[in-house]
């Protein structure tokens, strides 16, 4: 049953078996944000084609035509040129999304698939749908125009063959990122939220860490560039900022990347970073964390034609700089979900000039919730079914940045405009 909220926007929620999903209205283009997984059991060819064909029929069900990011967690990543066999079959008039192959197990044994996909509707028929142009960059980009900005979803960046080494990998991958988007007319300061999924994130690489050595490569390739510059509101200009992102650990050896960006040439369309009350930004951390701190904000905020998206980045339990409630699933959950709490407040928004808008928990469109340890899933799953009601969640196994971090989450919030 479609979920009405307060305020003068409609956010939707709905399911078919094998897939839940959100609707929401971004300045008069519905966006879909599903969950799909498979609804058989068994062989990881029949559960590949029942997880499409799940989305597939939520899809139908919102008239949605136009999927332009697919994000496909493997239990087994080998699995991945299978998917793609599948994939192309499924969809073989589609439209090719912008997708990205994450080697993390789902957290539910019976499945060796899950699916989170973006889509929007290419052919909107009500008065107040906003005409809309989506065009094909091969599986690696997907861009969609409308209203005079364009954004662009990216994705599937792993490095070449000849780099060695995390720091070397990881700035491969990069490169590989930055030519793509280049080359779809889109600029690197033009990124606004990136994906990391690094294997083996928290084991040592010589003296060093893994994960110090992706945040040196990080810092070594963001130096200089004058991130979203243009977009930003006034008391940020001239200031350093990241984009928002997601660090996290993965079952494979290697590291794999996506990213959003977007470009207009109107000049009131905002992208805001937001940095949360209770945590010190990452990009101050000490170097006992990492040498170079990482490089990215607690959120990023897009913000046009009265409607608010915040791309939230990957959050755990950490207060200031350091972790809290060490080796307690619970407690490191519910302070996650606090701390994500306040990144969203009215209170927090209006600090970072975003006047008009609000959100909560409960406006969380889509979430992802990345578990460290199998024993703790149980308790971590029951206080975010508690706290999210409604949200479609996907829950994977991963390592987080921290050997004692047990959960880390993210997601995409959409914010109401408050009562006048």
């Amino acid at each position: 049953m479609p979920y009405q909220r307060k305020g003068n926007e409609t956010l939707r929620r709905s399911h078919v078996d094998g897939c839940s999903y959100t609707i929401v209205d971004k300045n008069g283009v519905d966006y879909f944000y599903g969950l799909a997984t498979p609804t058989v059991s068994g062989n990881t060819r029949a559960q590949i084609f029942s997880a499409f064909e799940n989305l597939q029929n939520a899809l139908n069900a919102q008239e949605i035509d136009c999927v332009v990011q697919l994000e496909i967690f493997l239990r087994e990543i080998g699995d991945k040129e299978l998917v793609r066999a599948i994939m192309n079959k499924v969809w073989e008039d589609s439209l090719i999304p912008a997708t990205t192959y994450i080697p993390q197990k789902p957290c539910d044994n019976q499945y060796d698939i899950l699916v989170l996909a973006t889509a929007v509707n290419s052919s909107p028929t009500s008065e107040n749908s906003m005409p809309i142009s989506v065009y094909e960059g091969g599986e690696r980009a997907a861009l969609l125009e409308y209203d005079g900005v364009e954004i662009g979803f990216f994705g599937g960046f792993t490095p070449g063959d000849s780099p060695i080494g995390a720091y070397e990998r990881s700035f491969d991958a990069f490169s590989k990122m930055r030519a793509e988007i280049e080359g779809n007319g889109f600029l690197l300061p033009q990124v606004f939220r990136t994906w990391i999924y690094q294997g083996h994130i928290v084991l040592e690489e010589g003296e060093t860490q893994r994960y110090k050595e992706l945040n040196r490569a990080r810092s070594d390739f963001f130096y200089g560039v004058r991130f979203l510059e243009e977009r930003l509101p006034e008391p940020l200009k001239g200031k350093v900022v990241y984009p928002a992102s997601t660090g996290i650990g993965a079952n494979d050896v290697d590291v794999t990347m996506s990213c959003l960006a977007l470009k207009t040439d109107r000049d009131d369309v905002r992208l805001i970073p937001l940095e949360n009350p209770n945590q010190t930004s990452a990009f101050d951390y000490a170097s006992f964390y990492s040498p170079k701190s990482p490089k990215f904000a607690r959120a990023m905020a897009v913000s046009f034609n009265e409607r608010t998206a915040i791309y939230v980045s990957g959050t755990a339990s950490i207060v200031n700089q350091e972790t809290v409630f060490l080796g307690d699933p619970a407690a490191q959950t519910n302070q996650t979900l606090d701390n994500i709490a306040a990144l969203i407040s009215e209170t927090n928004l209006q600090n970072h000039g975003l006047d008009g808008f609000a959100a909560d928990l409960a406006d969380l469109v889509v979430a992802r919730v990345y578990v460290k340890n199998p024993k703790d899933l149980s308790v971590v799953r029951s206080i975010c079914e508690q706290r999210l009601p409604e949200v479609p969640i996907l829950y994977t196994f991963a390592d987080v940045c921290r050997d004692d971090l047990l959960v880390e989450i993210e997601g995409i919030v959409s914010c109401r405009l408050t009562e006048k």
